[in-house]
């Protein structure tokens, strides 16, 4: 991969689940921390945290990492990156990686997916993952999104509902799924270029946003059309809960 980018974290500190998250620490080490020094082994141009907090913006800026104050107003984290375009003054047609600043050990070959989707289909704006299915459990959990894809590795629509819904199969949750589709999870790594950011923010969140609480189906109901392929390692659990937490710090 020869694609120069630049990486965003946005890094907000309401959380529901786990308020203060970016500052909280894992094996003794901030989670904001976790996400900087991995996204640093990416080979990216330039790497800024986004963030609406003043003591986020204040810790990353005193372990000598840059960092921007963002609008704490913003309906998404994609919203938050496109103001970080804007003040970091990144040109159209560079590309941005939003590197999620709570899954602090992305695999570098998914990163280098991702932004290999813009040399494979160059008419995107988006570039995302997926990973295979296999659990039952989570095609009916609402906190697993799932996507369909057509045929040329472009997502159809995503949902936190059992799609593609299976008429024969799911009149109750089976005990294993239909060998007959592959069900696939989002992952929630995203690349765009500049351009398409611009035009992002200047959006409405659309009905099917707020309905299915997805950011992305904005730019699907815009007419954006999103790239999206396998994950060439499987992508680590998230830090959204305490027993996240937990589970980092038994690893």
């Amino acid at each position: 991969m020869n694609t120069a980018f630049n990486i965003c974290i946005p890094a907000r500190y309401d959380s529901s689940r786990l308020p203060g998250k970016p500052l909280i620490k894992l094996k003794g080490k901030e989670l904001i921390l976790w996400a900087i020094e991995s996204a640093s082994q990416l080979g990216a141009q330039s790497i800024v945290v986004a963030t609406d907090d003043l003591r986020i913006h204040a810790f990353v800026e005193s372990h000598g990492y840059p960092a921007i104050m963002t609008d704490h107003a913003h309906q998404s984290g994609t919203d938050r990156i496109a103001e970080c375009a804007q003040i970091m003054n990144w040109k159209d047609d560079e590309l941005v990686l939003n590197y999620q600043g709570d899954e602090p050990l992305i695999p570098k070959a998914n990163v280098e997916a991702t932004l290999d989707l813009f040399t494979q289909l160059p008419d995107i704006s988006i570039a995302t993952l997926y990973q295979p299915i296999k659990d039952t459990k989570a095609v009916f959990n609402p906190n697993v999104v799932k996507v369909v894809t057509d045929a040329n590795n472009k997502a159809l629509y995503f949902s936190r509902a059992p799609i593609p819904w299976h008429r024969d199969s799911f009149a109750s949750v089976p005990a294993c799924l239909p060998e007959s589709v592959t069900y696939k999870q989002h992952i929630g790594l995203y690349a765009y270029r500049v351009s398409f950011l611009k035009a992002f923010s200047q959006l409405d969140p659309s009905p099917i946003e707020l309905t299915e609480s997805l950011e992305q189906m904005r730019a699907l109901e815009a007419g954006h059309l999103i790239g999206i392929t396998e994950c060439i390692e499987p992508m680590p659990h998230g830090i959204d809960t305490p027993e996240d937490v937990d589970a980092f710090n038994n690893t």
